[in-house]
């Protein structure tokens, strides 16, 4: 199956090209935003002609990161609302009609109260922050796609992933970069924001296996619906807190964490868990990476990187 992939040189896009390609699927990726603005409709359609029609699509494109999307919330709407509809009108223009797997995220729930979880795909969706509101606009798009033009269409809402290749922005690879600096002997701390959160956090190679089965799913009619959204989760959490003596422990290195009030978010939620049970049903995943799995190799491939560019 030919498989357009947007977003594919970015940190989920490299390993679902990979993840594609170990599945028999031929991927074509889309150049990165460099070479190709999603957004821009004459483009994408000029390229995807060039490039030959998909058999289906997965829409990765977009801004990923939270604070980014707060500290320009006109890019985040722009890039996520406005690629995903650039991506509906093009396919509609050339005449096809592809399923579309459109990654989503669990922001869209906003800061859940303990008594709401574990999250279902029925759960309320709350967002407050300007990332999950983009991530709403985009869910809206893609079921109009689905529901006026008859898209087979799949919304994944995905919650916290990671692996190695992530930028060091975000939690996981932020830790380990600073639980690395104290082996190295740079510092003595390990600086953090509120550890004891717990967050439902997966291995970013099940993530991708997840969507390419759904892909798979949803162009053999195996999803029995013309729109479908899905929780995309472990269904366990782990607090930062442990995650950070993970990552101390592979380092052979014990520091005490500093609470940093830059890195504090304020108001969120103690611990955000999602229900897995739906994408189980349609598709038999399950997690096969340990999250300890997962964070050795972030670690790993963080020596990596600090070594390289040193």
């Amino acid at each position: 199956m030919r498989v357009f992939v947007t977003g594919a040189s970015g940190f989920v896009g490299r390993w679902l090209v990979a993840e594609l390609e170990a599945g028999g699927h031929h991927p074509i990726p889309a150049p990165g935003p460099e070479i190709l603005d999603i957004t821009d409709e004459p483009s994408l359609e000029s390229w995807l002609s060039r490039g030959g029609l998909p058999d289906a699509v997965v829409h990765l494109a977009g801004i990923a990161f939270g604070p980014d999307a707060t500290n320009d919330p006109a890019s985040a709407l722009r890039v996520n609302v406005g690629g995903t509809l650039a991506v509906f009108e093009v396919l509609r223009r050339l005449g096809v009609r592809p399923p579309v797997l459109v990654a989503g995220s669990s922001e869209v729930y906003g800061d859940p109260n303990p008594s709401e979880l574990p999250l279902t795909e029925y759960s309320p969706i709350a967002a407050r922050r300007p990332y999950g509101i983009s991530k709403m606009a985009q869910e809206a798009v893609a079921l109009e796609a689905s529901v006026r033009y008859g898209f087979p269409v799949v919304i994944t809402r995905s919650f916290n992933h990671t692996g190695p290749g992530q930028r060091p922005v975000f939690v996981v690879p932020a830790m380990a970069r600073r639980v690395l600096a104290v082996k190295r002997g740079e510092a003595r701390a390990i600086p953090a924001g509120n550890v004891s959160v717990e967050r439902d956090l997966s291995d970013v190679r099940d993530v991708v296996r997840a969507y390419r089965l759904l892909i798979e799913a949803a162009a053999t009619g195996g999803l029995h619906a013309q729109c479908t959204v899905v929780n995309v989760a472990s269904g366990a959490t782990v607090s930062i807190r442990w995650v950070v003596e993970e990552l101390c422990e592979f380092a052979g290195v014990t520091a005490p964490i500093e609470t940093d009030p830059f890195l504090v978010r304020q108001g969120e939620a103690q611990e955000i868990r999602g229900d897995r049970s739906l994408l189980t049903q349609l598709t038999q995943w399950q997690p096969r990476i340990p999250i300890q799995q997962t964070l050795a190799d972030v670690f790993a491939d963080a020596e990596s990187a600090v070594a390289s560019e040193g």
